[in-house]
C-alpha cells in the first residue's frame, strides 16, 4: 500500500497568544492535486509553512512520505513557488537560468558549481514550463506570467515529488492564469506530481484541482470541489455574505 505524501495529526499552531490554526487533520495522497482555499488570515500560508518545517506546530505532528518530520531529510522531494514570489523589479540582474540554476542549491551544495548534469536539468525544466527560449533574458525584464513559469522551473529542477505553490496567480492576467493551470494539469499527468496550491480565488481554484480543503483557522471541508458547493462550505468558510464569481471559458 502506498504512504501518504502528507499526514497532518491535530495541528495546531500559536502566534503568541493568538491561536491561528486549531486541531488540523489532513491527508494528501500521492498524485492529488489539493487546493487550499479560506479568508485573508484564515492561516494557509502559516500551514504551508509548518508542512516545509518552516515553522513548528504549537501541537500536533507532520509527516512526510511516510516519515515523521523531525526524521525526514529529503528535503529536495519537495518543491515550493512562494508567495509574491513574482515581483522581480525591472533592474533585477539574474538572469532566467541563473534563477532556474538556484534550484539546485540544496542538492548540490552553496558553493559547488553544478556541471554538465545540472545544466541539463536546467535546459529540461526550463522545456517542462515552455520558457527555454527565454533562458538568457534577464528575469526583471519579464511579465508576470513569465516570471510565474520561470519560479516553477526553478522548483521542478530538483525534480520534487511534491510541489507546493503559495498564492502563484496574484498579479498575473487570466489568460496566464488559464495557461498556469494547464501547466500544473500537464505536470502532474506526466511527472505523477503532488500538488498543493494556495489560492484566495474559490471560483478558479475549484475548477481545476481533484480536491479542495477550506480553512480558516479551523479546516471546515476536505474533498472533492463538486461537494464543496453542494455542501454550501462557502458561508462557514468565509461568512454568509460571501459570494464568487464563477469564471465562465
Amino acid at each position: 500500500m502506498e504512504e501518504p505524501v502528507l499526514v497532518l495529526d491535530q495541528v495546531s499552531f500559536h502566534y503568541g497568544y493568538r491561536l491561528v490554526l486549531e486541531d488540523i487533520n489532513l491527508t494528501v495522497w500521492p498524485g492529488d492535486f489539493l487546493g487550499i482555499v479560506g479568508p485573508n488570515g484564515s492561516g494557509k500560508s502559516t500551514l504551508l509553512k509548518i508542512i516545509l518545517r518552516l515553522l513548528r506546530p504549537s501541537q500536533g505532528q507532520v509527516s512526510l512520505f511516510g516519515q515523521s518530520q523531525e526524521k525526514f531529510h529529503q528535503w529536495t522531494k519537495i518543491g515550493y513557488v512562494p508567495q509574491n514570489a513574482t515581483s522581480f523589479h525591472h533592474g533585477f540582474p539574474a538572469t532566467v537560468q541563473e534563477v532556474v540554476l538556484s534550484g539546485l542549491t540544496a542538492s548540490l551544495g552553496l558553493f559547488k558549481r553544478p556541471g554538465v548534469k545540472g545544466q541539463r536539468r536546467v535546459s529540461e525544466a526550463l522545456e517542462q514550463v515552455g520558457v527555454a527560449e527565454l533562458r538568457n533574458r534577464v528575469i526583471g525584464e519579464l511579465s508576470g506570467g513569465q516570471q510565474q513559469r520561470v519560479l516553477i522551473a526553478k522548483a521542478l529542477v530538483s525534480r520534487p515529488a511534491l510541489l507546493i505553490l503559495d498564492e502563484p496567480t496574484v498579479g498575473v492576467d487570466l489568460a496566464a492564469q488559464e495557461q498556469f493551470y494547464n501547466l500544473l494539469l500537464e505536470l502532474r499527468k506526466a511527472e505523477g506530481m503532488t500538488l498543493i496550491l494556495v489560492s484566495h480565488d474559490v471560483g478558479v481554484i475549484t475548477e481545476h484541482v481533484c480536491s479542495v480543503a477550506c480553512l480558516n483557522r479551523k479546516l471546515y471541508f476536505h474533498g472533492a470541489p463538486a461537494d464543496f458547493w453542494a455542501k454550501d462550505c462557502l458561508g462557514q468558510t468565509y461568512g454568509s455574505a460571501a459570494r464568487v464569481l464563477r469564471h465562465a471559458h
